[in-house]
């Protein structure tokens, strides 16, 4: 027993010790605060509390760079939206342009759209995270718009924090 528990202390010392002497080095990968763009392993390197130097391989440091910018272009996620409006007859066009209108004069901050889906015109409102999130909100709208569902979305624009 005091073997097994002597062992268990001297893992635990070695994996904390190991952890705080890894050392890397490149400033690929970048955070953006606004409209400014942060290396993380400049902000690591440069810390008041200490220094770190991460070590890897070149390649790493181009495809971690590479992975960020593409993320910074296609802002999106999964995600959930209401259809609000879907009809295809002669006049869904103005039709769903007037809901859209309506729309947004009751829920000036939930976006609104519209797209066309051959053979359908079709309103979406919505950027939500979670199914929880859209569900409250259809709930709160389905007194006006008692036809509308949830549509699993595979990619909406991020919600503002």
């Amino acid at each position: 027993m005091k073997n097994k528990l002597l062992i268990l202390i001297l893992f635990g010392t070695f994996t904390t010790y190991s952890a705080k002497s890894q050392i890397a080095e490149t400033d690929s990968v970048f955070v953006k605060l606004d409209s400014t763009f942060i290396s993380i392993i400049d902000e690591l390197e440069n810390s008041s509390q200490g220094k770190i130097k991460i070590n890897q391989n070149a390649n790493i440091s181009e495809v971690l760079s590479l992975h960020s910018s593409e993320n910074f272009k296609n802002q999106k996620i999964a995600g959930y939206r209401i259809c609000i409006f879907r009809d295809n007859k002669q006049n869904s066009r103005a039709v769903a342009l007037q809901t859209k209108q309506d729309f947004k004069l009751f829920y000036p901050d939930i976006p609104v759209y519209l797209e066309y889906k051959n053979p359908y015109f079709c309103l979406y409102a919505g950027d939500f995270r979670t199914k929880e999130q859209a569900e409250k909100f259809k709930r709160e709208i389905s007194a006006k718009y008692p036809k509308s569902w949830l549509i699993n979305e595979p990619k909406i624009n991020l919600p503002s924090l």
